[in-house]
């Protein structure tokens, strides 16, 4: 589908944890959209006229509305914009964009690993799979860094009751005396805890060192470049 202009309306603004932001926007005009999980939209913000770019976070089964996810941490225009929104507001963006999606087809296990905010467009990724009836066992691994930072956690759970093939773990860099998940980086995790590696795809989205570090880790024991898919958000 080729990129257009959308207009959309403020449904919410939800802080669901922390840093961590999420906005619903309701279409206007045109009053759907059809993408692919894994794909971005860019916000015109300002002024002046500046281009935000926010990784669609829902499934492409609800072609009305679009989550998007994004942490404020920065506090630039992009995080001042996201703070200023409130329901009601029209908002402008571009979309969908970007190359970064899910090989459905293929009947390989699917590792996704996201830091912070690169869940967005994985948790689409998940959903849009699994609503499908994906077969192939799905395994989430999420770093984050406090636990002040978790969220989506019931929904995970959620997801796991209901399809057997989908596994989550989310494991903090930083946690406190009281956190009982796992502890560490996702680098430190993925592959000793993925069974046959060589024959798993691997979706990477977060900080640029986690994807940096985490393919050469995938190469290093045997998975083949061409099944190590990655977004960077920064």
């Amino acid at each position: 589908m080729n990129p257009q202009t959308y207009t959309a309306t403020v449904s919410s603004v939800t802080n669901v944890a922390g840093k961590f932001y999420v906005v619903t926007l309701s279409l206007a005009s045109p009053s759907t959209i059809t993408f692919i999980a894994g794909q971005y939209v860019i916000f015109q913000i300002g002024p002046p006229k500046l281009r935000h770019t926010l990784s669609i976070a829902s499934s492409p089964a609800d072609s009305k509305t679009i989550d998007i996810l994004q942490s404020i941490a920065p506090m630039g225009e992009g995080s001042k914009w996201m703070l200023g929104l409130k329901a009601g507001d029209t908002v402008q963006f571009l979309g969908p964009l970007g190359k970064f999606i899910l090989q459905k087809e293929s009947p390989k296990q699917k590792v996704f690993v996201a830091t912070g905010c690169g869940i967005a467009p994985l948790r689409a990724m998940i959903l849009d799979y699994l609503e499908a009836g994906g077969t192939a066992a799905v395994t989430l691994w999420w770093g984050l860094r406090h636990e002040t930072d978790v969220f989506w956690q019931n929904e995970f759970e959620a997801i796991k009751a209901q399809y057997s093939n989908f596994h989550a773990v989310t494991t903090l860099s930083q946690p406190g005396v009281s956190w009982a998940g796992q502890r560490g980086r996702v680098t430190a995790h993925v592959v000793a805890e993925t069974p046959e590696l060589s024959k798993s795809e691997f979706y990477l989205c977060g900080t640029r060192q986690m994807i940096v570090d985490m393919r050469g880790l995938l190469v290093h024991n045997g998975v083949p470049a061409e099944q190590i898919f990655t977004e960077a958000f920064f």
